[in-house]
């Protein structure tokens, strides 16, 4: 699969003027010269200093703003006569074939890179403990610990659980064992027994130690570890 969005004639068009350039037939930067109106269509002429203008028959309006679009032509100037210029992304595609590699998966993979979606407690409580350090791995072990209280919180109130002596694997189980308060939300048996082990897990290996010991994780550990907490609580809100 590819990443750009352009049809046969939008890729012709840029291999035309990748052309044009690499032969030195036009500048590097060009103006583009439309003539026409809507009812009889519109044509391009490229213009460069000291050079012939050249006509670009492959040229439409709408197939130039895809070039745009798509990062491969920085236009500037009036509509009707824009400076343009080629970008180093141009020449790749062109080079390939159109052939790059799909990597809109990446921002699946780093998340933290948006925080948009992230719950909304989460971002008040959390990301701001980062805002003097990124890199700062006592600021991270600040950050763990409060996702922790935050996803213990959620367990309490999605589960309700009104007992404050309720804590860590106990107040798992009074929510996700055969009896507990969520039980009839998940009425397959080993769904439910998954959903124990899995919220067992993340308080027994990560929620208790970081309250009671310094962590100081690395940025990667506590970033991963914030994602994660993310989609739990995003399960448990799926619960209520």
């Amino acid at each position: 699969m590819t990443r750009y969005n352009l049809t046969d004639n939008q890729k012709n068009l840029l291999k035309e003027l990748v052309t044009l350039i690499q032969l030195g037939s036009v500048d590097e930067e060009f103006q583009i010269f439309w003539s026409g109106n809507d009812a009889i269509g519109y044509s391009a002429m490229l213009v460069s200093p000291n050079k012939p203008s050249e006509m670009l028959p492959l040229a439409t309006k709408s197939g130039i703003a895809a070039l745009e679009s798509c990062g491969f032509l920085s236009c500037q100037g009036s509509s009707s006569r824009p400076t343009c210029a080629l970008t180093g992304e141009a020449y790749i595609a062109v080079e390939t074939d159109f052939n790059s590699p799909d990597t809109s998966f990446i921002e699946y993979l780093t998340p933290l890179t948006g925080i948009d979606g992230f719950d909304e407690e989460l971002k008040t409580r959390c990301i701001p403990l980062l805002a003097t350090g990124g890199s700062d791995s006592t600021l991270w072990d600040s950050v763990v610990r409060t996702a922790g209280v935050i996803l213990e919180a959620r367990l309490r109130d999605v589960g309700s659980i009104s007992d404050p002596n309720q804590t860590g694997q106990g107040l798992v189980n009074a929510i996700f064992n055969k009896s507990g308060t969520l039980a009839s939300k998940l009425t397959v048996d080993s769904e439910r027994q998954g959903y124990r082990d899995l919220y067992a897990g993340i308080v027994g290996s990560f929620r208790n130690p970081s309250a009671h010991r310094l962590i100081d994780p690395t940025p990667e550990d506590g970033g991963a570890f914030l994602v994660f907490v993310n989609l739990l609580l995003k399960k448990l809100e799926a619960l209520r």
